[in-house]
């Protein structure tokens, strides 16, 4: 990627400016947005035509003059004694709006009636977020399925990959048990260590703040650095402010919830507090905020998932909002198109999911014969009939005890739908051939009756 050219000074001396000119400067292009709603950047601006009669400078003047009349500033949140802020949207203010009127909580127990199964789909979309923020930040893994298969199991990574998505994991984990509480540098410092636990690039920085003497900087492929953080010894009291804004006890004005987690996220990459791992970080403060402000499904979402697939304009938020005097919008359009895909997949998916589920098991006439943890073990194991389960790793995705996930796949054992193999110490149950086959013919019939 290339850095972009940083905008021009905002100063314009408008007495040298005929009238026609400063009164198209003053009203008719006074506007923080394109005339298609686009928020640009002057790296993307400087390259478009500008409207008849303005030069690139005097176009970006105006639109800059608009977006700082309805800024909203972020308490604390300062470089070189100037506030970060954005610029309120009508687009912002309807992407919150629609996001809160979307019950996706609701839709989601309507779709996973049980709890059962909204736990285990609550521990694979937590396993999903852990591989796409590894992935993020480098991650080499043999299979996706190889990683959440490690999890399951509670079985030790095998490479350093795998290590970066255990530790995710377990982060995201102990966050799910932190959000009721204010959060303290403590708790961060403890959330890095479980990340950071034999999965960062640099030696003994897990759990701890970089120091002066770390010269910590972003750099881009080729080694020319985009970003350079705020020195060590201003990371106490940076941090605290962070941490008071993270625990909303800056209530000087109403902030939006979504608005305030994606700050937050942003908040935490820019001071860079440690010497690794601060992308990951920030990843998962955004998740403990969303949950601390009231949104229960933001435990079955992956951010990471789309910002993977986006990572240039994820990138490119960031480096937009640090070269153009702090101004947060680009980065929160950005965070909240990445909620928007990721509410959107996931309705869609659980919808998707539980439909299937209904008319395959109807289909085999074992709909009403097993719990619904049983039924999950009947579709995943149809749909991959090479895969196992273990007692462990059902116990773990439904969140039961290890003696009711025994129970579950002996009984399913006992009707001759799995198979036992012993595998070392290890108990795993495979499907039989004659559910493979049943299954196989199930969806066979459930897709004939589609069409």
């Amino acid at each position: 990627m290339r850095f972009p050219q940083r905008p021009p000074g905002a100063d314009l001396d408008l007495s040298t400016i005929p009238a026609s000119t400063l009164n198209k400067i003053l009203f008719a292009h006074n506007s923080p947005v394109l005339p298609d709603g686009r928020y640009l950047h002057w790296d993307d601006l400087r390259n478009r035509v500008p409207p008849d009669g303005l030069t690139h400078e005097e176009w970006w003047f105006a639109q800059s003059q608009a977006r700082r009349s309805t800024r909203v500033l972020i308490p604390d949140f300062l470089e070189a004694g100037r506030p970060f802020w954005y610029c309120r949207l009508d687009v912002i203010d309807r992407a919150t709006h629609e996001l809160d009127r979307q019950d996706a909580t609701r839709e989601m127990l309507t779709a996973m009636s049980e709890y059962s199964v909204r736990q285990s789909y609550r521990i694979d979309q937590l396993i999903e977020e852990a591989i796409n923020s590894s992935l993020i930040e480098g991650a080499k893994l043999t299979t996706r399925a190889q990683a959440k298969q490690m999890i399951l199991d509670g079985m030790q990574p095998r490479s350093h990959g795998e290590r970066m998505v255990a530790n995710n994991y377990k982060a995201m984990v102990r966050l799910l048990e932190l959000y009721q509480k204010e959060l303290t540098l403590d708790d961060l410092l403890e959330i890095h260590a479980i990340l950071g636990e034999e999965a960062l690039d640099a030696e003994n920085c897990a759990g701890r703040l970089r120091t002066p003497g770390e010269n910590v900087r972003v750099e881009d492929n080729e080694g020319e650095v985009w970003f350079r953080p705020a020195p060590a010894d201003e990371l106490p009291n940076r941090l605290n402010a962070l941490l008071r804004f993270a625990n909303a006890q800056d209530q000087k004005a109403f902030l939006h919830p979504l608005v305030r987690a994606i700050v937050l996220h942003f908040w935490l990459a820019y001071l860079h507090p440690f010497v690794d791992g601060n992308g990951r970080m920030s990843r998962a403060l955004f998740y403990w905020q969303m949950l601390r402000s009231g949104y229960d499904f933001a435990q079955y979402l992956s951010i990471s998932g789309p910002i993977d697939k986006s990572r240039r304009a994820y990138y490119m938020a960031f480096v937009h909002t640090e070269t153009d005097d702090g101004d947060l919008t680009y980065f929160i359009l950005n965070q909240l198109a990445v909620l928007r895909r990721a509410t959107d997949d996931l309705l869609a998916h659980l919808k998707q999911r539980s439909e299937r589920l209904g008319h395959l098991l109807q289909a085999l006439s074992l709909a009403h014969e097993f719990n619904s943890r049983q039924q999950a073990v009947l579709t995943y194991l149809g749909r991959k009939p090479q895969a196992s389960v273990t007692v462990t790793g059902h116990a773990t995705s439904h969140r039961v005890t290890y003696l009711t996930a025994r129970k579950d796949l002996q009984a399913l054992e006992r009707k001759g739908l799995l198979r036992r193999v012993k595998q070392g110490k290890t108990d795993r149950y495979l499907p039989t051939e004659d559910f493979v086959s049943k299954f196989t013919r199930g969806i066979e019939t459930l897709e004939t009756h589609q069409v």
